[in-house]
């Protein structure tokens, strides 16, 4: 055992002697023992589990055992050993390898890597050096890639193993993939365990992960046959460092109902309705027909776009593992799902109620948990007026706000990136996704008259994507003179010439 295995053993054993939990995924602990053998009885039970393990894959015909039953766990594994551990104890489909140059000798690893590199394992057959000592910092990127999962939580799991990013032996690869086997989807997934974390999320663990096509929102919906008309709002999504375990947005749940789902038909599950609701700090205008609430990771809410599997890799810093009591850092979180559909109602002092709708892809952007709601098209906020903000599913600490004059946002020019899709640049950047669901119109000179509407999530500074609907496409040699669809901005004699 290297010392880095040691380390971080000595450092979990020592957390169970001291009272303390060890994360999902960390290594399983030897029965404790006394401080002065400490060390002992760490390296014992490392090297028994990586033997385990090994064994587990020299049945599966992953691995081959050495003359006399050795299995050499603490033998370093090179790059075309390991790609071969993780081809065949991943499954991954051995038929789409490339096709050799011709005349070329196959090794015995040949057809391992073809296949690593036809699913993207590795980015080259030709630079791949087969007797390198395999790394673990190469490890996770490719059995993220197998898995179709993040590679931080692949990275996640090996910490918990105590694999460091030096060289990895048999046993640091044997015990790594044994876990990692867990994780392979399956279509025959089925519900290990569901529960309600507030009124509209759910989570739900499986003894295995769904496939992507049933991970799909349409899929999910039809494979989660809830009672009480209960349905999903949008896909479910893994958690980041999870095996199995799943985000599931579900319309807002109602309070003291008892809701039972048959994935796939199978056996049923039932959850309580949670009476939970969002906990949000404050409400602000952005817009002269937009505004945003807000929560803080500090306080203990967090957005699920920054524990998720799916966008782990996109969030950088942000992104974060919540252990398997969705803590994070001993702090208990709690999780806003995904929003869309979702409502909230927004009261003029003295006025009838307005129902506004969320503003899709706002909810997390930056860094920042500051999900936005417009009110019905062609109506604004009059200013000098008192608005106070509720719903059924979140909480305001300060729901109130009165209203100020806005200035729309200043279109300063509009360029083609191709017959379809255009750049639309402010006169400044307006720091967050105020773009969101706005369209500008386009009158050639021909006559025509075009439509194109933001693509979500392009913004680059004061840069905005558009894209032109209905089939439309830019004529060549037609100028378009630019308008903005409703007030949300201005555009003083923007033209488009081509």
């Amino acid at each position: 055992m290297n010392k880095f295995h040691q380390k971080a053993a000595i450092a979990a054993l020592t957390s169970l002697l001291a009272g303390g939990a060890l994360l999902p995924f960390q290594a399983q602990a030897a029965p404790l023992a006394p401080a002065a053998h400490l060390q002992s009885s760490v390296s014992t039970h490392f090297n028994l589990k990586a033997e385990q393990d090994i064994n587990q894959l020299i049945n599966q015909g992953v691995l081959k055992g050495y003359a006399g039953g050795q299995i050499k766990a603490e033998q370093h594994v090179t790059q075309a050993e390991l790609i071969k551990m993780i081809v065949l104890a991943l499954n991954l489909d051995q038929s789409g390898g490339a096709q050799h140059s011709e005349g070329k000798k196959d090794k015995w690893y040949t057809s391992y890597v073809d296949t690593a590199a036809a699913a993207g394992l590795i980015d080259s057959t030709a630079k791949f050096q087969p007797n390198k000592p395999a790394l673990g910092a190469e490890v996770a990127p490719m059995i993220a890639k197998a898995l179709q999962r993040d590679v931080k939580s692949v990275q996640y799991w090996m910490e918990g193993l105590a694999i460091g990013n030096d060289k990895i032996t048999r046993g640091d690869a044997a015990r790594l993939l044994a876990l990692s086997e867990k994780a392979i989807r399956s279509a025959s997934a089925e519900i290990v365990s569901i529960k309600a974390l507030n009124k509209i999320t759910l989570e739900v663990t499986f003894n295995a992960p769904l496939t992507l096509e049933d991970e799909a929102t349409a899929a999910a919906n039809t494979h989660f046959a809830f009672d009480h008309g209960l349905k999903l709002v949008n896909q479910p999504r893994l958690k980041t460092g999870s095996i199995a375990t799943y985000i599931v947005p579900v319309q807002t749940m109602t309070p003291g109902t008892t809701y039972t789902t048959n994935y796939k038909g199978k056996a049923a599950h039932s959850v309580i309705a949670s009476e939970e609701m969002i906990q949000l700090n404050d409400v602000r205008q952005v817009t002269s027909d937009t505004f945003e609430v807000d929560s803080l990771r500090s306080e203990g809410v967090i957005d699920y776009g920054y524990i998720i599997s799916a966008y782990a890799g996109g969030r950088g810093a942000n992104a974060i593992i919540l252990n398997e009591n969705n803590q994070y850092n001993g702090q208990a979180m709690q999780i806003i799902s995904s929003l869309a559909t979702r409502q909230a109602t927004l009261t003029p002092e003295g006025q009838e109620p307005i129902t506004v709708n969320y503003v899709g892809f706002t909810q997390s952007t930056d860094g920042r948990q500051e999900p936005k709601f417009r009110l019905p098209a062609g109506t604004t906020l009059q200013p000098g007026v008192k608005y106070t903000v509720t719903s059924d599913w979140f909480k305001l600490k300060n729901n109130t706000f009165t209203a100020q004059s806005i200035a729309p946002l200043t279109i300063a020019s509009v360029s083609k990136i191709d017959p379809v899709t255009l750049n639309v640049t402010l006169t400044a950047d307006p720091m967050d996704e105020l773009f969101a669901y706005r369209s500008i119109q386009l009158k050639g000179s021909d006559g025509t008259t075009l439509t194109a509407m933001y693509k979500v999530q392009t913004r680059k500074g004061a840069v905005g994507v558009f894209e032109l609907q209905n089939n439309g496409k830019l004529a060549e040699g037609v100028d378009y003179q630019i308008a903005p669809v409703g007030s949300w901005a201005v555009a003083s004699n923007v033209t488009l010439t081509q």
